[in-house]
């Protein structure tokens, strides 16, 4: 009796690792890893590999810009200025330092 159990938990247990492995290649789609792992333990792996057929593939491009930064109040600006308005206002000078900003 207990050899049937045991049989039973491996099966469960490969049946979970398996959709897992598999739910690791929606990262590079729309639907997400986290959505295809649910759906496919609850719905079998065939359906989730349907709806990971019919996700587009995601189209964050990453890429640079350039911003200027204040070193003291740390406000980033998208316009070059000579001094940083906000710390001017406050009558210190600080120059701008530029910077490449990571945008999606």
């Amino acid at each position: 009796m207990e050899e049937k159990y045991i049989w039973l938990l491996l099966i469960v247990a490969g049946y979970i690792l398996f959709v897992y492995f598999f739910s690791r290649i929606g990262n590079k789609r729309e639907i997400g890893s986290r959505r295809l792992f649910w759906l496919s333990l609850f719905l079998t792996p065939l359906l989730g590999f349907a709806f990971f057929i019919s996700s587009h593939h995601r189209k964050m491009i990453p890429y640079t810009e350039e911003r200027f930064k204040c070193e003291d109040c740390g406000y980033v600006f998208s316009e070059e200025h000579d001094y940083c308005p906000f710390c001017e206002k406050e009558g210190r000078l600080n120059a701008l330092k530029q910077v490449d900003m990571f945008m999606t």
